[in-house]
């Protein structure tokens, strides 16, 4: 599976409310995932924070390889949050493992951040951010 597969497959299970597929899809050493017990504990937390979330539409921009196992891409969505939509950026961190390609971790960035067209965010505007924390 290609690492855009993979996104896919996360994507498809997050719009779908898999949150047991979602939870799968991380790789073992996630900053995200050490806020939980297990998965029972990532499925009620994302029933509940997730399931008012509609991914209304999500693309990747660009990617760039970081070293042979390790590839951040560049991902912008439209979230329907309510009655309300807007974009949503992600600099994904992705890490290929015998099992195939992981989510580690990512940095964000809200409309309040980033105020251009959605297709011309870039590297750099992740680069310059001044709030650098991956989640």
């Amino acid at each position: 599976m290609t690492a855009h597969q993979f996104l896919e497959t996360r994507f498809a299970a997050l719009c779908a409310g898999d949150y047991a597929v979602v939870y799968d899809s991380y790789h073992e050493d996630s900053p995200f995932l050490q806020q939980f017990s297990g998965r029972n504990a990532y499925i009620h937390f994302a029933q509940q924070q997730l399931g008012s979330i509609a991914i209304t539409s999500w693309r990747c921009l660009r990617q760039r390889v970081l070293d042979e196992k390790r590839l951040e891409v560049l991902l912008v969505m439209d979230l329907g949050i309510d009655a309300d939509s807007q974009f949503f950026y992600e600099l994904a961190l992705l890490i290929e493992t015998e099992r195939g390609w992981h989510y580690h971790s990512a940095q964000k960035l809200g409309a309040d951040d980033y105020h251009g067209l959605p297709d011309q965010v870039d590297f750099c505007h992740f680069d310059s951010a001044l709030q650098k924390i991956r989640f």
